[in-house]
């Protein structure tokens, strides 16, 4: 089934899941390999408020300490495709769950499980949002002002997936009933 029924999750809702879960996934391990600068700092970490600061990131202007996004820097020309191609997805995903029912809750969950559920699931799709989009501004801005902004979508993406794939696991792992089988 397509949609979203009590049978559980439809096709593209799973789908788009595990889309953007790959998309991260790829994106977070190139943004820590892309090649660190001369100072041994990772573009994809920024460099703090010292000299030459707010040049770590590509800026889409080139010049001397900048870089080309579309250049010979392949990995940050992917990073970037992909930060774009998140947030549509991101869109995609949220313009599906709003006009899509969510099945039943799992009769497993508690209350208090069913409320942190509905949280981390708000967290991680505002942090869909805002990573990419954060990444755009640090690119595109020319400015540290995007820099604490990235870190703490980051943040913010980091503890709501630790609370989701917690809540997951104790499911799957300790009560094994069968939660993670209504994504997959």
């Amino acid at each position: 089934m397509l949609r979203n029924g009590p049978h559980g999750y439809g096709k593209v809702t799973k789908s788009l899941h595990w889309l953007v879960f790959t998309a991260l996934a790829v994106q977070f391990t190139i943004g820590y390999v892309m090649d660190p600068d001369d100072a041994g700092h990772g573009r994809g970490r920024g460099r703090g408020r010292g000299e030459g600061s707010g040049h770590g990131r590509g800026r889409g202007r080139g010049g001397e300490d900048g870089y080309e996004v579309f250049g010979d820097d392949a990995l940050l020309t992917v990073h970037v495709v992909l930060g774009v191609t998140i947030l549509v997805l991101a869109a995609l995903r949220l313009l599906w769950r709003v006009s899509t029912p969510l099945p039943p809750w799992a009769p497993t969950l508690r209350p208090y499980e069913r409320v942190l559920a509905t949280w981390t699931e708000r967290a991680l799709h505002l942090a869909t949002f805002a990573m990419p989009a954060t990444g755009l501004w640090l690119l595109l801005g020319g400015d540290d002002g995007a820099v604490a902004p990235h870190v703490a979508a980051h943040v913010l993406f980091f503890a709501a997936l630790t609370l989701h794939l917690g809540l997951v696991l104790k499911h799957q792992l300790l009560l094994r009933d069968g939660l993670l089988s209504r994504m997959l």
